[in-house]
């Protein structure tokens, strides 16, 4: 039970990671959080942060916020294992 437990409390700070990506990098106007120290921040590369988010994440953002994202940024597909 504690492992199950563990996995999920990971698996939403996977989820908020990706969240607070999507919001760094669509949500900041001409001027989106730069790749590096958001790499840094959440310890993934420049390229991981590229198709760490997906439309899933975008959505749930958009609601959050309230708004649409500033941009559309031309990004990879994320990978398909991720649900």
């Amino acid at each position: 039970m504690a492992l199950g437990n563990a996995r999920a409390r990971k698996e939403a700070a996977e989820l908020e990671i990706r969240q607070l990506l999507a919001y760094a990098r669509e949500f900041h106007g001409d001027r989106p959080y730069k790749l590096e120290p958001l790499a840094e921040a959440s310890g993934m590369s420049v390229s991981g942060i590229r198709t760490a988010y997906k439309d899933s994440e975008l959505d749930a953002v958009t609601r959050q916020v309230g708004r649409k994202p500033d941009s559309r940024r031309t990004r990879p597909p994320a990978d398909k294992g991720r649900s």
